[in-house]
């Protein structure tokens, strides 16, 4: 019955377009701020975060390739961690994913658009235009999602791809003006300074994995899940240094200076005045590739939560001709609006992070617990190499990061997590006595 109702979905996205959508979540608005930023902790040794970072992060890609490969449904890191332990745990990774995640980045990320609108259109500053321009975004995006999967990522493909293609171009002309003065140093920094720049520095990386959600949209999951991924890991990885060393190696100490834009003077110090538009355009050009993808996966988060009977079941009902989630699209489309218009998603961002990282906790004890049951293997399924101790060696990594976050950041996830786990019990217990039979005297 399951394996039905995953068919449903039009099976049409490639390899092409998993790892198109790595790049779109990954390569955001962080990577205009992000340089200056790690500068001012390390100085010249700064690439060494970004490797430390890297490194985690293709543990982790390995970790969630294979589970791509072991359960080619959709649904993501969700699925993972319901497939794995039950539907309560399911129910929270699930509630935490689509919103405490993807709504308040989504709202976050809107507002930025209309930001970056209103530096060169003050306009854009004005509520009601903004609440139009939200409108909008939300309209057209859910307009392409329920037209379908494939017609949602040619718009993404060219919006990725611009961002790509156009970074690459900046990173190209840099290098070629490359000062090694400025990315040489001497000695080892402290390891103390590498952990403060690297979660500074890691939270640019959260999201790609997102692009697995459509895993019963893919044209054959267990191959086009976890080489895609992967594969678009490694060029996010290789991206982020090459833009870092092209800025620090042009700027040097001038980053220090330019902290809110490093980006943008390597375009004007390259190009003058046009250089700093064009880098201005770019930037709206990446939020919104970042944005797109996440409003195109999220809903199929949401749908496998109504498909696995954790939600009510009418998010689960597939459009009769397209064959898309269109009630997950329409639902969600409705609430990012709402939030992003509001405003309210700025109370709810100190949930983001730690939402991230305790879903990839949940996914990577997943991961070990699959592997060490060996009735869940498949025939096909990608085997990571030395799997075991890449899987704990990630735990310990998202371990360490997670007890990084504040106070505060560490007492709303927990609140909201036990939150979710007591609106699960008093459902549980609910709907036990609504259906147990009626014994006559």
């Amino acid at each position: 019955m399951a394996e039905k109702q995953e068919t449903e979905l039009k099976r049409e996205v490639g390899m092409g377009g998993v790892i198109t959508n790595v790049l779109s979540i990954s390569i955001g608005s962080g990577i205009f701020l992000l340089p200056a930023l790690v500068y001012g902790i390390l100085g010249h040794a700064s690439i060494l975060a970004y490797i430390f970072c890297g490194l985690i992060f293709l543990f982790l890609g390995l970790c969630f390739g294979e589970l791509s490969s072991r359960v080619p449904d959709t649904g993501g890191l969700y699925v993972y961690i319901n497939r794995a332990f039950g539907p309560m745990a399911g129910f929270i990774a699930n509630i935490l994913y689509w919103f405490g995640v993807g709504v308040l980045a989504c709202g976050a990320l809107m507002n930025a658009l209309a930001d970056i609108a209103g530096s060169y259109f003050p306009i854009f500053k004005e509520t009601g235009i903004r609440i139009i321009f939200f409108a909008a975004l939300t309209a057209f995006s859910a307009f392409l999602n329920i037209k379908g999967i494939k017609d949602s990522m040619v718009f993404i493909k060219i919006l990725t791809w611009t961002k790509v293609i156009s970074l690459m171009a900046l990173v190209s002309i840099a290098l070629t003006q490359l000062n090694f003065a400025n990315i040489s140093w001497e000695g080892f920094p402290e390891f103390q300074k590498i952990g403060e720049a690297s979660i500074l520095l890691i939270f640019a990386f959260l999201g790609g994995e997102l692009a697995l959600a459509n895993g019963g949209e893919m044209k054959d999951p267990t191959r086009t899940g976890p080489i895609g991924f992967f594969i678009g890991i490694i060029m996010v990885i290789l991206g982020f240094c090459t833009i870092h060393l092209a800025a620090q190696g042009v700027l040097g100490d001038l980053m220090l200076t330019n902290q809110e834009a490093p980006l943008a003077e390597l375009a004007k110090v390259l190009f003058g005045e046009t250089g700093f538009i064009l880098v201005l355009i770019l930037s709206f050009i990446a939020v919104w590739s970042t944005l797109s993808s996440i409003l195109t996966l999220l809903p199929r988060i949401l749908y496998a939560g109504a498909k696995d009977k954790l939600l009510h079941p009418v998010l689960s009902k597939i459009h009769p001709s397209h064959g898309t989630p269109y009630i997950a699209i329409l639902f969600l489309a409705i609430l990012e609006f709402g939030f992003a218009a509001s405003g309210s998603f700025r109370y709810l961002l100190i949930l983001v992070t730690g939402a991230s990282l305790v879903i990839y906790f949940g996914a990577v004890l997943s991961y070990l617990k699959f592997r060490w049951n060996k009735t869940s293997e498949t025939i096909k399924s990608f085997q990571v190499p030395f799997g075991n101790a890449v899987g704990i060696l990630t735990l310990l990594a998202i371990a360490w990061v997670f007890f990084q976050l504040s106070r505060n950041e560490l007492l709303a996830i927990a609140l909201f997590v036990l939150g979710l786990a007591f609106i699960y019990i008093l459902r549980t217990q609910i709907k036990k006595r609504f259906n147990k039979p009626i014994i006559k005297q």
